[in-house]
């Protein structure tokens, strides 16, 4: 029986002199151990990983390990959860880039912390560099970690409340548009998919395509 893999080679082996090889899609995507093999990726043309997340290494390691995966506890949920507040009208390799000096200026996302702030603290973000400047934002940051208390007062965990949303996309995004502050579509999209609470749009060559991380929770 011929593998994925070599079903793979045959395809982009085959083609007639003088015809421009194409990369012919499997069936299913491959698995990672597939995209180990790098006669595979050279076959293919690709990297094993979503093309964006080729550009630098600060990307890749976040596509890698980050995007899409369950958040360890209630302050990573946060954290994500600012991170595409942030991203708001910004590239993400800005907000990538700036992500430990935006968790050292907001107290490692402790959302008790971050929920205390008052006017000394806005005036002190809106003075760092090292995060995203805008006041607006900042203060929906602060804003959203008292509604995360709130939240965690009633639910148990801010995960519980997420894990309650309603089944379809649109209605997770409402929800969230509705509880949150610049929670626009986009943004609430982008935090849902970050965490894996919807799946994140991978290239179908990518070793982390039709991944459920939530399905044992």
């Amino acid at each position: 029986m011929t593998s994925r893999t070599e079903e793979c080679l045959m395809a982009t082996q085959s083609a007639p002199a003088g015809i421009t090889k194409r990369r012919v899609p499997l069936r299913k995507p491959m698995t990672p151990e597939d995209l180990a093999d790098a006669r595979v990726r050279e076959a293919l043309g690709e990297t094993g990983r979503c093309e964006w997340a080729q550009r630098h290494e600060g990307l890749m390691r976040y596509h890698d390990d980050v995007w899409g995966e369950r958040p360890a506890d209630d302050s990573e949920f946060f954290e994500r959860m600012l991170l595409e507040i942030f991203h708001a009208g910004l590239s993400w390799t800005l907000i990538w880039n700036k992500h430990q000096g935006i968790r050292n200026a907001y107290d490692g996302f402790d959302v008790n912390a971050v929920a205390a702030y008052g006017s000394a603290d806005i005036a002190r973000l809106l003075d760092d560099p090292n995060v995203i400047r805008s006041e607006r934002k900042i203060v929906a940051a602060i804003e959203n970690a008292r509604t995360v208390q709130e939240i965690q007062d009633r639910d148990g965990s801010f995960q519980d409340f997420l894990l309650g949303l309603p089944t379809s996309t649109n209605a997770k995004i409402n929800a969230l548009k509705k509880t949150f502050k610049f929670m626009g579509p986009g943004t609430s999209r982008g935090f849902l998919e970050s965490t894996g609470l919807v799946a994140p749009p991978h290239h179908d060559y990518c070793f982390k395509a039709d991944r459920d991380i939530w399905s044992a929770a």
